[in-house]
């Protein structure tokens, strides 16, 4: 399996937008808390965080070829699936975009509806730390987190459905905000928040 540093690597190799490094760990650093909140495998639940969006970059962040084309980075890095990626990893990673018409991976299970939650919440959590006066995902709490949640204008391009997903994984928006608020506070200086 890819240990976290050779996955280091290859976002080093692969992803040049700052913010998109920032969103791959803030999204592994969500991943993991809920995995401990569910008494499931860190490292795997984090690696499905860290390398989701791994082609990204490399698609010049192309809707229609996002996902796609993870594909072909594992096969140019010579990773096999099964072997180098766990293959519930792999699905994850794939169905977290699975409004794309090529992707045939839909969620379904607690890992896949997961990462798709806590990517799209991490987002979420940034803007709304970034609105506080201080800009510090320290002032940021639950309350005002679902607040903004509710009005429509406020981060509009981010899809809340995907958050609200983390409820099929067994525990409430509220309880998800405040776990990956908690998990994102833990690495503040890192993100600069």
């Amino acid at each position: 399996m890819l240990s976290r540093e050779e996955c280091i690597s290859l976002l080093n190799k692969y992803v040049h937008t700052p913010w998109l490094m920032l969103h791959m760990r803030e999204s592994e650093v969500i991943m993991i808390a809920l995995a401990k909140k569910f008494g499931e495998e860190q490292w795997k639940w984090g690696l499905s965080g860290l390398i989701h969006d791994l082609d990204f970059d490399y698609v010049d962040k192309d809707p229609s070829r996002h996902v796609i084309e993870f594909d072909n980075i594992l096969k140019i890095e010579g990773i096999e699936i099964g072997k180098d990626i766990p293959q519930d990893v792999y699905h994850a990673i794939k169905s977290h975009y699975e409004e794309h018409p090529q992707i045939t991976q839909k969620r379904e299970s607690k890992l896949d509806y997961a990462l798709s939650a806590s990517e799209t919440l991490s987002g979420f959590l940034v803007a709304c730390a970034l609105v506080q006066p201080d800009k510090k995902i320290s002032s940021v709490g639950v309350e005002s987190v679902m607040k903004k949640f509710k009005k429509k204008d406020f981060a509009k391009s981010i899809n809340r459905e995907l958050i609200y997903d983390v409820e099929k994984v067994g525990i409430s928006l509220e309880e998800f905000i405040e776990i990956s608020l908690k998990a994102l506070s833990d690495i503040s200086d890192e993100i600069g928040l």
